[in-house]
């Protein structure tokens, strides 16, 4: 009888110290993805960030975790799918950040120079012109669009001919 009254009460003590490692504050989970960062433990770090985003979304904080998320996705697990869904996800719950500008560009950027899908692109690249037309990103959109599918080479012989032509 003592024998399961001892193991009872290690597997209690077991479950309450696994429970805690559960409750982290954000400042404790930004403070571990930065360990994980320095140690270059990259799915640690995307691991962080998909809880900072699950059990923070109501954070001042919760459009960077997002933004930091998609980036993390697109560098570093080559899961461009996923960082344009998390770029959406900040656009849609968070459309008064600072960072949605960025977000709507990137998207665009991730669906033409990562997945090669260009007519998404230039739906992305569209909407961001659309929504911020005088943006400082909006010459660089419009750029993109003009340059959709053209590899970078036939874009630089193109635009040193323009030169050329436009000195003479």
């Amino acid at each position: 009888m003592k024998r399961w009254f001892g193991f009872g009460i290690a597997l209690l003590v077991v479950a309450v110290i696994a429970g805690c490692g559960e409750k982290l504050t954000e400042e404790q989970l930004r403070a571990k993805a930065l360990d994980y960062e320095n140690k270059e433990q990259w799915d640690q770090v995307i691991k962080v960030y998909e809880q900072l985003v699950k059990k923070f979304p109501d954070s001042p904080k919760s459009d960077q975790n997002l933004y930091q998320l998609s980036g993390l996705y697109a560098s570093n697990s080559k899961n461009f799918t996923k960082s344009i869904e998390a770029y959406k996800t900040l656009i849609e719950k968070y459309p008064e950040s600072q960072l949605v500008i960025q977000a709507q560009f990137m998207i665009g950027y991730r669906y033409a120079n990562d997945l090669n899908d260009l007519e998404k692109a230039k739906e992305a690249y569209n909407e961001f012109l659309q929504k911020y037309p005088d943006h400082e990103l909006a010459p660089s959109v419009q750029w993109e669009l003009d340059h959709l599918g053209q590899d970078i080479s036939e874009i630089e012989l193109n635009f040193g001919k323009e030169e050329t032509e436009k000195k003479k």
